[in-house]
């Protein structure tokens, strides 16, 4: 169960990664766009984040509440911003997407 957690931590770090990288990538160009990868990321950290609740659940290691809801919040947010961006082509929702994203990887560090 162990490995599965492990495994569930990277490939949620990966798709951290991707979305935050993405993000990163784009701001060099005059006119960044919401794209489908933002989607996917958030999907991969959706999953992957349940699947790390579920495993510390599983091996009775304690879960703070309070910061998985907050998390929980700030992923869905990032995961409606990215598909209102991607079908409607604003470029607010591209830095609101960054702006919630890099608020999600705050709190998971911030918050012990």
């Amino acid at each position: 169960m162990e490995i599965l957690r492990y495994t569930f931590l990277v490939f949620h770090l990966f798709g951290f990664a991707a979305l935050l990288g993405g993000i990163f990538f784009q701001l060099r160009g005059k006119d960044p766009v919401t794209g489908s990868y933002m989607v996917s990321s958030t999907v991969v950290q959706l999953v992957t984040g349940a699947g790390l609740i579920w495993t510390r659940i599983s091996l009775d290691l304690p879960v703070p509440h309070a910061k998985m809801g907050v998390k929980l919040a700030l992923d869905v947010l990032v995961a409606v911003t990215a598909l209102v961006g991607m079908r409607n082509k604003q470029p607010w929702a591209f830095y609101a997407v960054g702006t919630f994203t890099a608020a999600a990887a705050i709190v998971a560090v911030a918050w012990k």
